[in-house]
């Protein structure tokens, strides 16, 4: 018998023997359980995860970047018991670097908390504060974890003393919040000698049990409403519809994860183990037969729309698992479940990635209730399906600690992959750091990227190096995010319907305006899907949108009334943005939220493109564009060029047009009509971990015109056309203002689908200058160019200072480098085109056609472009030079992608005839 059918014929037998043993109780001697799963054992798995996220990851997780969250946090506590479980300190450097980051000198200041808000998901992440603390005894940790203990203190409470999911969710009790409070909670307890506490944990824990259990099934519900008010709770009993797995799993980890801290005496661990063995009892019963994982709605198996999800998997492999460790449930009759979910968990759910890489799929995204959540199985099976939630890889990696005790496999350390060194060099001072760097200071031999690069390769030359550490630290502290004053303004309290349907628009200008009269606050957008128009912002407003929020745009033209704005580059009256400030200070947008515009071929796309693909014979944005473009050069007041209603100029998403001291922070925004963020005349700008997804007709992710002092960092860029565009008006109209983009800071991104990743044009006629790029991915067979520059003679302009460094292209279209100023109207006009002081560092690339794309015509300038320290391999087409001065290549190696024969320049010798025999 082969040795692979061997070891499934002998795991089929264990499950079999064990089923047997969990149905009769009987005293069957199961078949030896397996050690590995897969390729390999549980915890190489826990390590290949972590260390797959760590390298995707980055400087990601920490402050400004990240929030203090659960999800994340669980991750990194999940390294840190690897490392204790392993005997070695592989993933503390990273890890503390990390929660650091978030942390004042004494522990006491957290970025991102805010005790105001009461929410119990904040409580969460000081359990990995705690696994610091005991190693190293840092009053910094004890600070932070007092903090978080003095919270739960006022935490507003249910009747009977159940903490409340949050001060916006009253009366409320969430199986989440159990995980998100208890083991903390508890923990604190036994640390600190505070033994009122466990009983406190009890009451939690046995509240939650008696209003969410279901005899019938066995299983918990998602939530519970004292108050019998919300949308979604049962006006009887006050629980929400549905069982959802994950919630479960949340509760399943509270009650194992809050048990270790308990005294062995205490009167309450019996009751505890009880309860922990009905929700096994009942989530084993709705294990699936076939793959041995667990459903995204726990009940409905394999109901149309239903999917077998990750995270929830996880959670309950974990905690049976850990459970059996702790002697809560006996071995025989509860170890085969636990087989079976992590067997079908590697074979379902674990997958490698095109860089070798480990990732986790199939992860729900975010579930919860109300703001338009209602708790149907039609809701919970809508919300995204993504890879690598940390609300999964942290179980996952837990799950694995605990199969290698259960099964005693105790694999060494040194058969336990490491991960790749990544420093994360962020530490939160007493102050928020607003512009503080998530990757290597300029100087420094390495980056956060490339943690190899030598001192050598840091600079291209010394004109580099002056520019990387003079010039882009003084930009860097010139750029400070606004802050807001601690005022909510819900749109909700201001009349925003909670049902998903009905239109916000009224109750979000309330909101706004009151936050503006009050001296500004946070707009707050909570979780749930509201429709709306146009959003005009006002000074000191932050528009925040909840993990959970959907803001979506209506797409009737009727709701964007006419404002002054800038169109491709030349001033005019037109559609107002999706969102739009004019002459504001300290305006934001920020959260975890959706912000989308519903744009798609029926609507503004419509307007230029049949589908993705095709072009009408006449589009109807032709005429007005034309028309437009005419009057730019015509010294027509931009007052009189009205567009609008009856013209065909698509608004971009988001636009502040001579704005001040601007913040857009996290949201994921989504199908744009036009541009997706378009500053103008503004400054002071900071673009922060946001995610661009949007492939229409000219959808640029970024563009920054005639604005200065400007931060894009750990942003992802996936779009129908450029994902940087940095512009400073068109033509007659730009030369007008003659307003240049300066001072730009570009670092930490990552650079999909488009048609250039960092572009200077078309549209700059008033000229760019000082732009910074730093540690960024690209990679997409539909990216078309790395570093890009358009111009011609009719736009005219200096475009110079330019550099970039540290840049790790995978597949472009066209060339690493594109400089055309042949481009579009080429050389028919009067205006000189000017591309100077270029300098690119430590590039590699291993999929691009060519290096260089470079083309332009007597009289335009081209000169002094250097790159220094790169491998581009790959190289299929020779290389475009047309009408250039200076180009230096310093340390470069290009290397074809096939090498060429050698040929000889005369024919080789006649071999000699052979001798006679």
């Amino acid at each position: 018998m082969p040795a692979a059918h061997f070891t499934r014929t002998l795991r089929t037998a264990f499950f079999t023997l064990g089923a047997l043993f969990c149905a009769q109780a009987a005293p069957i001697a199961a078949a030896q359980p397996p050690a590995t799963f897969g390729d390999t054992s549980p915890l190489v798995w826990s390590a290949r995860l972590g260390n797959s996220e760590i390298a995707r990851l980055g400087t990601k997780m920490a402050y400004p970047a990240a929030k203090w969250d659960y999800a994340n946090f669980l991750f990194l506590n999940s390294l840190l018991s690897l490392d204790t479980h392993l005997g070695q300190d592989r993933y503390l450097p990273w890890v503390k670097g990390t929660i650091d980051s978030f942390l004042s000198a004494d522990g006491r200041t957290i970025q991102h908390y805010k005790l105001a808000e009461y929410n119990i998901d904040h409580v969460a992440p000081a359990k990995a504060v705690f696994a610091l603390y005991h190693r190293t005894k840092d009053a910094r940790y004890r600070g932070t974890l007092d903090v978080i203990r003095e919270h739960l203190k006022t935490h507003p409470r249910t009747k009977e003393g159940g903490f409340w999911h949050k001060n916006r969710y009253p009366h409320q009790m969430w199986l989440d919040g159990l995980f998100m409070g208890s083991p903390f909670y508890a923990e604190y307890g036994r640390t600190f000698n505070e033994p009122a506490i466990f009983d406190d944990v009890a009451q939690q824990i046995r509240l939650v049990a008696k209003q969410t259990y279901d005899e019938k099934t066995g299983l918990f519900y998602h939530a519970w409403d004292e108050s019998r008010e919300q949308s979604w709770a049962n006006k009887t009993t006050g629980l929400s519809p549905n069982f959802w797995s994950r919630a479960i799993g949340w509760y399943a980890m509270a009650l194992v994860d809050a048990y270790d801290y308990f005294p062995a005496d205490h009167k309450a661990r019996p009751e505890i183990a009880a309860i922990f063995k009905k929700l096994a009892d009942g989530v084993i019963k709705y294990q699936d037969p076939a793959t041995g994982v667990w459903w995204q709605v726990t009940d409905q198996g394999s109901r149309k729309g239903n999917y077998l999800e990750a995270t929830a998997s996880s959670m309950f492999v974990y905690s049976i698992a850990k459970a059996i460790n702790q002697g809560i449930l006996p071995r025989d009759a509860y170890l085969p479940a636990v087989i079976k979910g992590y067997d079908g968990i590697i074979r379902e759910f674990i997958r490698t990635d095109s860089e070798g890489r480990t990732k986790l799929t199939r992860c729900c995204k975010v579930a919860g209730l109300g703001y338009g959540r209602d708790g149907s199985f039609e809701y919970y099976i809508s919300e995204p399906i993504v890879d690598n939630d940390a609300k999964g890889t942290g179980p996952f990696v837990f799950a694995g600690i605990e199969l290698d005790r259960l099964l005693t496999i105790n694999a060494p350390a040194s058969a336990i992959p490491a991960p790749t060194p990544v420093s994360v060099k962020i530490f939160a001072s007493t102050k928020t750091p607003t512009t503080s760097s998530s990757s290597a200071q300029p100087g420094s031999p390495a980056s956060a990227s490339n943690p190899t690069a030598s001192l050598a390769h840091t600079f291209a030359d010394d004109a580099a190096r002056k520019a990387w550490t003079e010039e882009m630290p003084a930009i860097l502290a010139r750029i400070k995010a606004p802050t807001f004053p601690k005022r909510e303004f819900s749109i909700v309290a201001h009349g925003a319907p909670t049902d998903g349907k009905g239109d916000s628009t009224e109750a979000i200008r309330k909101a706004i305006e009151a936050c503006n009269a009050a001296g500004g606050g946070v707009v707050l957008i909570p979780a749930g899907t509201f429709y709306t128009g146009a959003v005009h912002l006002k000074s000191n407003v932050n528009l925040h949108l909840d993990e959970g929020a959907k803001l979506l745009f209506l797409t009737d033209p009727k709701l964007y009334p006419t404002v002054f704005t800038r169109w491709e580059g030349v001033e005019c009256m037109n559609f107002s943005p999706l969102i739009y400030a004019f002459e504001q200070e300290n305006v934001a947008i920020t959260g975890k939220g959706t912000i989308d515009g519903q744009a798609d071929y029926s609507n503004w796309w419509g307007w230029v493109k049949l589908d993705a693909n095709t072009k009408p014979e006449v589009p109807l944005a032709r005429a007005s564009r034309n028309r437009l473009m005419a009057q730019a050069n015509d010294n027509s007041l931009p007052n009189d060029r009205v567009y609008g209603p009856g013209e065909y100029l698509r608004p971009p998403l988001i636009q502040f047009y001579r704005c001040k001291n601007i913040l857009i922070e996290d949201v994921t925004l989504l199908r744009s009509p036009f541009w997706v963020i378009h500053p103008v005349l503004s400054q002071n700008i900071t673009v922060r971990g946001v995610t661009i997804i949007s492939h229409g007709a000219n959808s640029d992710g970024c563009d920054p015109e005639s604005c200065r002092d400007i931060l894009i960092e750990n942003t992802k860029f996936d779009t129908g056309d450029d994902c940087i565009a940095i512009k400073s008006g068109r033509n007659n109209d730009g030369r007008r203002l003659g307003i240049p983009t300066e001072n730009i800071i570009i670092r930490d991104s990552e650079f999909k689908d488009g048609h250039g990743g960092v572009v200077l044009g078309s549209e700059c006629s008033g000229g760019i200058r000082n732009v910074f790029a730093e540690n960024l991915t690209m990679d997409s067979p539909n990216l078309d160019r790395a570093l890009r520059f358009k111009n011609n003679a009719v736009r005219g302009g200096i475009l110079e200072n330019v550099h970039m460094r540290n840049v790790q292209i995978g597949q472009v279209a066209e060339s690493v480098l594109t400089i055309d100023l042949l481009y579009e109207e080429g050389a028919k006009g009067a205006h000189k085109a000017v591309v100077r002081n270029v300098s690119m560092n430590n590039i590699t690339s291993t999929g691009s056609p060519r290096v260089m794309f470079v083309r332009s015509f007597p009289g335009a300038e081209i000169d002094d472009i250097r790159i220094a320290n790169s491998t581009f391999s790959g190289i299929t087409m020779t290389e475009v030079l047309q009408h250039t001065g200076k180009i230096t290549l310093d340390n470069v190696n290009i290397i074809p992608a096939k090498t060429a024969r050698a040929a000889n320049s005369v024919p080789p010798p006649a071999a000699p005839p052979a001798p006679p025999k």
